[in-house]
């Protein structure tokens, strides 16, 4: 009798709460979802990093992760190993396919949109800037406040470049790889430019403010080391992409 009696209980709850039923395997399954595109990211960033570091060591034997410096194609491959572990992580785990073709659009978005374009742009501002050897005019430093201005103007090309650059970046490759994706998956939808898109962005952000205090060296040495994390949310973002 208390067996029926428990599954009368049961059965009870099920027609009156349908919904808690329904509820737990969809929040379970968007929770294993979760920890496997973080897990994927991660695992794509480490071999992604150690990929890019053991090219720069076959350079420079000497070098240690701890003094490696990423630029903007290093960059790159670290991002696109972020988003192909974090793709691989929530196609796998999800099981319902009908959002395949949402994970694969965010992943070009993250990867075209916030990478590609942007890194691009930077890695061109900086060898025009490079080459043209602009300079801006310096006063006259008799003073503290004119050696704060001169310094001010010294490094205000190199951080308009990368500023308007990541800027314009985003905005141009965002709306090119929206058309590209409208036409692909035949869904009209806008994705437009977040705050925590410029996550993947944070090295260069981070050494360009600091320029203005001019303790560029010791930062890069502190950015660098972080700069793989800093892709986690791209992967992360790519492969939890469900319907609603």
């Amino acid at each position: 009798m208390a067996n029926i009696s428990n599954n009368m209980v049961n059965f009870s709850d099920l027609v009156s709460k349908p919904q808690s039923f329904i509820t737990k395997p969809k929040e379970n399954n968007k929770k294993k979802v979760m920890a496997a595109s973080i897990a994927g990211s991660a695992i794509g960033i480490i071999g992604a990093t150690a990929g890019v570091f053991a090219l720069a060591k076959g350079k420079n034997p000497a070098l240690t992760l701890s003094k490696m410096n990423y630029d903007e194609k290093d960059a790159l491959l670290i991002g696109l190993g972020s988003v192909v572990g974090g793709l691989t992580g929530g196609l796998l785990s999800d099981k319902n396919k009908e959002n395949t073709n949402l994970k694969l659009r965010e992943a070009s978005q993250q990867f075209v949109g916030n990478m590609v374009f942007p890194f691009g742009l930077l890695a061109i501002g900086n060898r025009l800037l490079e080459k043209s050897n602009f300079k801006l005019p310096q006063l006259k430093a008799s003073s503290n406040f004119k050696k704060a201005i001169n310094h001010v103007l010294k490094v205000l090309p190199k951080v308009a470049v990368t500023i308007g650059s990541l800027v314009a970046g985003m905005e141009i490759g965002n709306f090119v790889i929206n058309k590209i994706n409208n036409k692909i998956f035949k869904e009209n939808i806008k994705h437009d430019v977040k705050a925590e898109d410029y996550l993947v962005h944070a090295d260069d952000i981070c050494i360009t403010a600091n320029m203005l205090l001019k303790d560029v060296e010791s930062l890069s040495k502190v950015t660098s080391k972080i700069l793989p994390a800093s892709f986690i949310l791209s992967g992360t973002k790519t492969g939890i992409q469900q319907k609603n």
